[in-house]
């Protein structure tokens, strides 16, 4: 295997891409205190999974830092990560009156041929807790996607793609499965605590092809600058910056500051970016967020995006 060490750049993205992602809790601060945490994190999986269209491949949720296996067909790996961090940080926040950042600033993001590595990568996801001490046997963790496999089920977690890896037939795909969890894991270098901020994971042929394609998309995916957003949304709301930030109210008004912030933070500018543009604090700019969320707010940001692409 080759992994080969990359400064900090961007996130490498582009269509099909496969990610193991890990993300921690700020300051390694615990981002479950109960099980309906848990549950409720699932919930934003599921609900951006059937938004984004992203796949599925494995996931576990510890006290203080998650572990997921996603492919993107469609949108970007940091659109994904970013509604998902951000509202489950709302939900957090508002149930145990806490502000700021649950989150690590950046998380972690391995780009990995999933051709060489997926079984693997499943395997060290699922036993995550058994390395951590926390089970004898990855079966007894309740908040993995383990589970899920070893009864074959379809829901959350994209398991037929990894089981008919084993066979074609459910019930030997399920035993080889459960046998190939049993074994001990001999490529110890997949772990990601070996190094630091290393992006791609594979050989190199598997590099070349990744740089081929990055260069196809390079240009599409840098980061627009802010003026291009709001003159975007001014053109589609009628909504001037000036009046974006002024103390005006009314409901035209508040639509059009979430969906530059929704939109902002989407691409990946920071609170700090927006509070020097919006001229509001931090929990202002969260509850603002909360609008492209909704029906109508997701229509706008919609139709913004088609704008900003265009």
């Amino acid at each position: 295997m080759i992994i080969r060490v990359m400064a900090r750049k961007p996130r490498i993205e582009f269509e099909g891409a496969f990610y193991h992602i890990i993300v921690r809790g700020n300051q390694r601060q615990n981002i479950f205190l109960d099980e309906a945490d848990r549950r409720h994190y699932l919930e934003r999986l599921q609900r951006y999974k059937n938004k984004c269209g992203f796949l599925l491949y494995a996931y576990v949720l510890m006290s203080n830092h998650i572990h997921l296996l996603i492919e993107t067909p469609n949108d970007p790996i940091s659109r994904i990560m970013q509604m998902i961090n951000f509202t489950y940080t709302q939900y957090f926040n508002r149930k145990y009156g806490k502000v700021g950042h649950l989150f690590q600033g950046r998380y972690k993001s391995y780009l990995c041929d999933k051709d060489s590595y997926l079984l693997s990568l499943v395997r060290y996801i699922h036993n995550n807790p058994v390395r951590a001490g926390l089970v004898g046997d990855a079966c007894e963790y309740a908040w993995s996607s383990h589970g899920g496999y070893l009864k074959g089920t379809k829901g959350l977690v994209d398991t037929d793609k990894v089981l008919r890896l084993f066979s074609e037939r459910p019930g030997i795909a399920k035993r080889k499965y459960a046998q190939f969890m049993n074994a001990s894991e001999t490529d110890k270098n997949l772990s990601p605590y070996a190094a630091y901020e290393q992006q791609i994971v594979g050989d190199e042929r598997f590099i070349e092809e990744v740089e081929k394609r990055v260069d196809r998309v390079e240009k599409r995916a840098k980061k627009p600058p802010i003026r291009d957003l709001v003159l975007s949304i001014e053109k589609e709301t009628g909504v001037s910056l000036l009046e974006m930030i002024s103390r005006k109210r009314g409901e035209r008004l508040r639509r059009a500051r979430g969906i530059l912030v929704s939109l902002a933070r989407e691409i990946g500018y920071n609170t700090m970016d927006l509070q020097a543009i919006l001229k509001r604090d931090i929990s202002v700019l969260s509850r603002l967020a909360s609008i492209g969320e909704m029906r109508e707010g997701e229509r706008t940001l919609q139709r913004v995006r088609k704008r900003i692409n265009a």
